[in-house]
């Protein structure tokens, strides 16, 4: 009877054991499928900003030319007119380039999530990024933030899962260190791209900066 007793104690703790384990890999699956789909949402944005920005791209060097074309012919109102709208473009793109960069630095350290103690430390920064990415694009992207939304909520329950709440999180990292990071790198990258891709704006008269950047082409 003892043998018996004891035989079944064994038996109870190698079936705790393995609920245990079961347990463990449970969430990490659950976890490592839900990371997927976010990325897949992410690199959807991605995409979706890069065509967006090679049409203001293109859109930028079709009025630039007209810009050349009107100035060849003396037509300074006209010029002066496209030479705001080529203003306007860059102030678009740079928008749209920041809310870029800023996804697929997201997209990295989501790559960097392997259990569930990783993601409060590395979402909940990325979740004050995406609730101030939405607004700044969406006038400029609008079916982007329906999707942006959605991730939020997504990343948001990944957190809640963890055993902390979301709200708590978002107060005390608005101004976290890890905010602040992806802020700067993504300002590091923008700078540097300003710097050697993007003329200067005008400053005043919208038509010297245009007639130099024609010397230039000429």
């Amino acid at each position: 009877m003892g043998y018996l007793i004891k035989n079944w104690n064994n038996i109870k703790s190698s079936i705790n054991l393995s609920q245990k384990v079961l347990d463990r890999v449970k969430p990490e699956t659950s976890l490592k499928n839900r990371i997927s789909f976010a990325e897949k949402k992410l690199q959807l944005q991605i995409t979706r900003l890069d065509e967006t920005q090679q049409k203001l791209r293109h859109n930028h060097d079709r009025v630039f030319q007209k810009i050349v074309a009107a100035q060849k012919t003396g037509d300074e109102p006209r010029a002066k007119a496209y030479a705001i709208e080529v203003q306007e473009n860059r102030k678009v793109r740079k928008v749209i380039g920041d809310a870029k960069l800023a996804m697929e630095q997201i997209k990295l350290r989501l790559n960097t999530v392997s259990e569930l103690g990783d993601v409060v430390v590395t979402l909940s920064p990325c979740m004050s990024l995406i609730k101030g990415l939405a607004p700044s694009i969406s006038g400029f992207v609008p079916e982007i933030n329906t999707s942006m939304s959605e991730l939020s909520s997504m990343l948001g329950n990944m957190i809640s899962d963890s055993s902390l709440k979301t709200e708590s999180i978002m107060e005390s990292n608005q101004d976290s260190a890890d905010t602040r990071a992806i802020l700067e790198e993504v300002h590091a990258v923008l700078e540097g791209e300003t710097k050697t891709s993007i003329p200067a704006p005008p400053s005043s008269n919208p038509i010297n900066s245009i007639s130099s950047e024609k010397e230039f082409i000429i």
